[in-house]
């Protein structure tokens, strides 16, 4: 009798925002390792595209967030998810991956369960912080869940989900290999000696509200900055997210600052202080050893909401791994250019305040795990798959377990 050839095998994969794409984009290299026939198509940004996956729409389209936001793009929104239902319905699809978007990602996981699509979801939505009435109906949705907050194994796993621990992916980037002890020493150096120009870089997000009203805050808390640093050469740095258009940025700063879509690892490796909007780039400066202050602003809707919504003491990332506060967080009407220019220079008129910043960092480092989290996430995932129509189990590598 004939065997007839085994597939090979169909993940789709959905990322949403800037931290998705270069997520999803490394998990694709780590699955394509394991097995390069595997098919992968993807909601996904320009990382995802140019690592080879058949793209089936832009996830740029839906870079918003919250009500007002999504209401103004509904239009879009449905388009979106119209294309990815029909390709779900219309291609074999054997294991579905959404990575973090939980809004968007959600809908999927939904809509692939009802198709008998298993659900490996990636980056646990944080109903630990509001909105634990989700919790049964996430549940029900998934197979299998991803966590990389040291303390979500313990939470997600008493609930009753199918926990599988990555560790945090931007360990990849600030692991071991980072040199992060001398990278701090120099940075230190710099911001101890008066003679020495400093590095200042501006992080602000990349949803477009964000933007719309963080940009304004942050120009003039940089001409402030400026203003108090007269005797000292200051270079203002704005990072430019994937996705996100240079000129919606420049053409708020104007002039005094570089624009750069340099990679954060690199870009704050040569940065001495920073201004961070919440969200995962804030515990990428924390990773990095760059002292920050973290900055959130949003519209008056969305500001309201977030406040009866959000149930932990902080929204930095760093302050909740730690559970005390080791960032200053400045929120809406507190985000103020004045007092936010006067609190990041803190950072350079307090050796000692930064001496306890260093060592809050090396206790994050260590809660956040150690670097390979792709390749042991991938195999997981290619465990997880079901058997090929032959009846064979999907292929997979013992050495990346």
């Amino acid at each position: 009798m004939i065997v007839p050839p085994e597939s090979p095998g169909h993940i789709f994969i959905s990322c949403g925002e800037a931290s998705g794409d270069r997520y999803g984009a490394a998990l694709t290299a780590a699955l394509r390792l394991i097995d390069p026939d595997l098919r992968i198509s993807a909601l996904g940004g320009p990382l995802m595209e140019r690592s080879g996956v058949e793209m089936i729409a832009d996830s740029s389209e839906l870079a918003v967030m919250g009500i007002s936001e999504v209401v103004a793009t509904l239009p879009t929104l449905l388009r979106v998810r119209r294309r990815i239902w029909q390709h779900l319905e219309d291609q074999k699809v054997d294991l579905v991956v959404p990575v973090d978007f939980p809004g968007f990602n959600g809908k999927l996981a939904s809509r692939a369960r009802k198709m008998g699509v298993p659900i490996f979801w990636l980056i646990a939505p944080q109903v630990w912080a509001w909105g634990a009435w989700r919790i049964p109906g996430f549940r029900g949705k998934i197979d299998r869940l991803g966590t990389i907050l040291p303390f979500e194994t313990e939470f997600f796993t008493e609930r009753g989900f199918d926990v599988f621990p990555m560790g945090h992916p931007l360990m990849e980037d600030y692991g071991r290999d980072y040199g992060f002890e001398e990278l701090s020493a120099n940075r230190e150096n710099r911001l101890s000696n008066r003679e020495s120009p400093l590095t200042i870089a501006i992080l602000p997000g990349s949803r477009r509200q964000e933007l719309k009203y963080l940009l304004p805050v942050l120009k003039v808390t940089s001409q402030a900055i400026v203003g108090h640093m007269a005797d000292r050469n200051v270079r203002f740095v704005v990072s430019v997210a994937p996705g996100i258009d240079p000129v919606a940025i420049s053409s708020v700063f104007e002039s005094g600052v570089e624009i750069s879509d340099q990679a954060l690892p690199a870009l704050l490796a040569e940065s001495d202080l920073a201004l961070v909007c919440s969200g995962t780039a804030s515990l990428e400066a924390a990773l990095a050893g760059v002292p920050h202050e973290l900055v959130y602003r949003t519209g008056a809707l969305n500001g309201f909401l977030g406040r009866r919504l959000v149930r932990t003491s902080h929204i930095g990332l760093s302050n909740i791994i730690l559970g005390r506060q080791m960032i200053r967080e400045h929120l809406q009407g507190q985000a103020s250019p004045l007092p936010l220019a006067r609190s990041l220079l803190r950072w350079v008129a307090r050796p000692a305040e930064r001496q306890e910043f260093y060592g809050h960092v090396r206790r994050i480092r260590q809660l956040c795990g150690q670097q390979g989290v792709w390749d042991r996430t991938a195999q997981a995932i290619l465990d997880t798959m079901p058997p090929t129509k032959s009846g064979k189990p999907k292929r997979s590598s013992g050495s990346h377990a």
